[in-house]
C-alpha cells in the first residue's frame, strides 16, 4: 500500500498541492501582519485558510522549520527571515547599490535609512542602515512588514495611484486603530496626504506610524517611470524636521542613482 507521507529527509512541501497550500498559509500570515492586528495562531489560521487544524499545524511547523514562518511566545505566527531573504533575492542589483547610499544618508542625518518595496497593502523592508546610537526600536529588520497607508515609504510607493485605485486597494482593510496618531483613517485621507506631498516632491509622514517619529520618503522609478521601490529616512521628528530640505535632496539623489537597478520586475497591484 502506498502513502503520501514524505520520505525521510523530505518535507511536506514536495508536491504542487502542498506548495500551493504553503503559499496560501504564508500569504495569510503576511496579510494579518500587515493589517497591524494580532497575528493568527494555528487554530485561527486554519479557520481563515479553510483547512483542518491538523493540516494547518503540519504546514506551519514545516514552514517554521525552514524559517519561512516564526512562532512567537504567544503562539502567534509571523513571516520569517527565510521568506524575506527569498524575496530580497529578487532585487540583487537594487540591494547591492542601495547599501552605500543608505549608509551615507543614515550617518549624515543621524537616523535610519531604508529601502522598501510594496506587495499589495504591505510594505516590505529590503535593507536598513542606521547611524551609530540610533534608537534600536526604529532601526527595523530586513524582514519588517508594515501597512502602506501609515508609513512614509508606503505612501511614496502609492504616489502614482489614483483615488479610485487606492479605494480599491484598501477596500477590505480597517485603517482605524492602525499606526500612529496622524495616520490616515480612510482612503480619502490617504489620497489627500499624497496630493499634498506630491506637490512638495517628498512624502513627509509625521506621527503616521508612531508618535514622535518622522519618515521622509521618495519613490524609486525604473527607466520607464514606474515606481518600483522607495527610499526613506526615519527618526525622531524633532531631530529631522530642521533638516528636511537636505533630507529631500539626499533622497532624490539616492532614488536617481537606483533608477537603473529596478527594471524588469512586475509592478505590484
Amino acid at each position: 500500500m502506498t502513502t503520501n507521507r514524505p520520505a525521510p529527509g523530505q518535507t511536506g512541501l514536495g508536491t504542487a498541492s502542498s506548495l500551493r497550500m504553503a503559499l496560501r498559509v504564508v500569504n495569510t500570515v503576511l496579510d494579518r501582519e500587515a493589517s497591524g492586528r494580532t497575528g493568527f495562531n494555528v487554530s485561527r489560521l486554519a479557520g481563515e485558510v479553510g483547512i483542518e487544524r491538523s493540516k494547518a499545524s503540519r504546514t506551519t511547523q514545516d514552514l517554521c522549520d525552514k524559517g519561512f514562518l516564526e512562532r512567537l511566545d504567544d503562539a502567534t505566527l509571523r513571516a520569517g527571515d527565510a521568506f524575506f531573504a527569498t524575496a530580497a533575492s529578487l532585487h540583487p542589483g537594487l540591494l547591492r547599490r542601495s547599501r552605500p547610499l543608505l549608509r551615507r544618508m543614515a550617518v549624515a542625518h543621524g537616523a535610519g535609512a531604508r529601502l522598501s518595496v510594496r506587495d499589495g497593502v504591505q510594505v516590505r523592508l529590503l535593507r536598513a542602515e542606521a547611524a551609530a546610537g540610533f534608537a534600536q526600536e526604529w532601526q527595523g529588520r530586513a524582514s519588517l512588514v508594515t501597512p502602506c497607508w501609515c508609513t512614509g515609504a508606503g505612501r511614496a510607493l502609492l504616489l502614482d495611484h489614483t483615488a479610485e485605485e487606492i479605494a480599491v486597494l484598501l477596500d477590505d482593510y480597517e485603517l482605524i486603530g492602525v499606526g500612529g496618531p496622524d495616520a490616515a483613517h480612510s482612503a480619502e485621507e490617504l489620497v489627500a496626504a499624497n496630493d499634498r506631498d506630491r506637490v512638495r516632491g517628498i512624502v513627509a509622514a509625521h506621527g503616521e506610524f508612531e508618535h514622535g517619529v518622522a519618515e521622509y520618503a521618495v519613490p524609486v522609478r525604473d527607466p520607464d517611470g514606474r515606481i518600483r521601490a522607495a527610499v526613506s529616512v526615519v527618526g525622531r521628528e524633532q531631530d529631522l524636521l530642521p533638516h528636511e530640505r537636505a533630507i529631500r535632496t539626499d533622497l532624490a539623489a539616492a532614488a536617481a542613482a537606483l533608477a537603473d537597478a529596478v527594471g524588469g520586475h512586475d509592478t505590484p497591484r
